[in-house]
């Protein structure tokens, strides 16, 4: 599949100033360093377009990016550990709860979850709230590259308990189209 034509458009410090034209909209959600800006640029077909840190917490607002003129990807601030203050963390968790649970145009979400822990707590529990609120969503399993084929496959079966799961790289680019195609299906 070729490289999808994302943009950058702009962080809005709130839900309030998301774009209003009705376009569909995906988000990704996951802790923070899962690598949610990693898979943006593999999506981008390595276009450095959303920026990457080591360090936990860097996305502190909603960034939202134009895919050609079809749809928007928003991307949540990480939960979980973030170098950021207490009450920056808690705005997070109302917008990502406010967000995910209603917007209208959201019409799936990637919950990006590392391999090499998955089931974490906090992220079974947004599993649970996805679960809750109705909506399509899918597991992308980040930086599968740094498991062997054997412990890749446990963890795929490990994780199925939390819904449809896709291992992804942005290293060596597998589940890339898969998970594309998913983004498409669920933009419709």
């Amino acid at each position: 599949m070729p490289p999808l034509d994302v943009r950058f458009v702009r962080s809005c410090p709130g839900p309030e100033h998301l774009p209003s034209d009705g376009r569909p909209e995906v988000c990704l959600a996951g802790r923070s360093n899962v690598g949610k800006s990693s898979l943006l640029n593999s999506l981008a077909g390595g276009r450095k377009i959303a920026r990457t840190s080591s360090r936990p917490g860097c996305t502190q607002y909603l960034n939202i990016y134009s895919v050609g003129e079809s749809f928007y990807f928003v991307d949540l601030p990480g939960y979980g550990y973030a170098k950021a203050p207490a009450g920056m963390r808690s705005r997070w968790s109302d917008w990502i709860a406010g967000y995910l649970s209603g917007r209208s145009v959201l019409r799936g979400t990637v919950l990006l979850v590392d391999a090499r822990h998955p089931c974490l707590p906090n992220d079974m529990e947004m599993v649970e709230f996805l679960k809750d609120i109705g909506k399509p969503y899918i597991v992308a399993l980040t930086k599968s590259d740094k498991l062997s084929g054997n412990k890749l496959a446990s963890t795929v079966r490990k994780a199925q308990d939390m819904g449809p799961v896709i291992p992804v790289s942005s290293v060596t680019g597998r589940g890339i189209d898969r998970l594309k195609g998913w983004i498409f299906q669920a933009v419709g």
